[in-house]
């Protein structure tokens, strides 16, 4: 086995995409970043991809992204550990790794064998996709694409969730403004917008939810199923043929109303956090 580290990320899904298109939406992110790298979008610049090979076939791509953390996607456990072999001496301190359960512990494993570090679970994630949105009950409100109008409340939002869920994602205006001119992220709004969600990813055939977020004050009244269902809905209408999403484990409530829509789990995944060893 060896790994391969490419040049652009048109290189890596000339060599990968075979692969990745085995299981489409679990690698729905890494070919989202790819896809979004081609077209010159800012916030997939930084990214770099590689993969583990064997006799010259792909069976672990990857990808990492500087300030997040390397993204894994199914692969056998010796594969994933070479990996982290191989990128302990490039980026000796990233701050964790996400990906398939399996495929996340062997190479959080073999990262604490060569830092010893100490391990945490960050998030325990379900993902979960959806190819027909079944009927919910009826909530107060409507949905609407946000505009450029929009701009300072869903900048808030985003930055409020991403403290919500002590996650890594992207709050800069140019990714927040690119996302809204693109139609990308949808309110709902009764006499006033009380929730939303982003359309975060796109593959050929999959839409990626992220970002679902209703404030505090707003919560208990359906509005995240509502905004969810129809993005749902938005996504499945464009011609996707399923649209996607990542829940946290730990928090039933979500898993429970994306079920209720008519979201079906795919696979389990992990992302651990690696804490220096004081």
């Amino acid at each position: 086995m060896q790994v391969t580290e490419y040049k652009s990320a048109a290189e890596f899904l000339d060599a990968t995409r075979s692969k990745l298109m085995e299981n489409e939406a679990a690698n729905a992110v890494i070919l989202g970043y790819a896809q979004s790298q081609i077209k010159g979008v800012e916030s997939a610049m930084s990214t770099k991809f590689y993969s583990v090979d064997e006799a010259e076939k792909p069976i672990l791509p990857a990808m990492f992204t500087p300030e997040v953390v390397p993204l894994l996607t199914v692969g056998p456990d010796d594969a994933t550990r070479l990996f982290a072999r191989f990128l302990f001496p490039k980026n000796p301190r990233p701050k964790g790794v996400n990906g398939p359960k399996e495929a996340a512990l062997a190479f959080a494993d073999e990262w604490e064998r060569l830092t010893r570090c100490n391990l945490e679970i960050h998030h325990n994630l379900r993902l979960y996709g959806c190819t027909k949105v079944d009927v919910t009950k009826s909530t107060e409100g409507h949905s609407r694409q946000a505009t450029l109008d929009d701009f300072d409340l869903v900048k808030k939002w985003r930055i409020e969730f991403r403290n919500d869920v002590d996650s890594v994602i992207g709050t800069s205006d140019t990714q927040i403004k690119t996302h809204i001119e693109r139609g990308r992220y949808r309110l709902w709004l009764t006499d006033q917008p009380v929730s939303m969600a982003l359309y975060a990813h796109e593959t050929g055939n999959t839409g990626m939810i992220g970002a679902v977020y209703t404030p505090p004050e707003h919560r208990n009244h359906g509005f995240a199923t509502a905004v969810t269902a129809a993005t749902t809905q938005a996504i499945l209408d464009s011609g996707k043929k399923f649209a996607t999403l990542y829940t946290n484990l730990d928090n039933p409530t979500s898993n429970s109303i994306y079920q209720q829509i008519g979201y079906k789990p795919i696979l389990d995944s992990t992302f651990w956090n690696f804490v220096p060893a004081i």
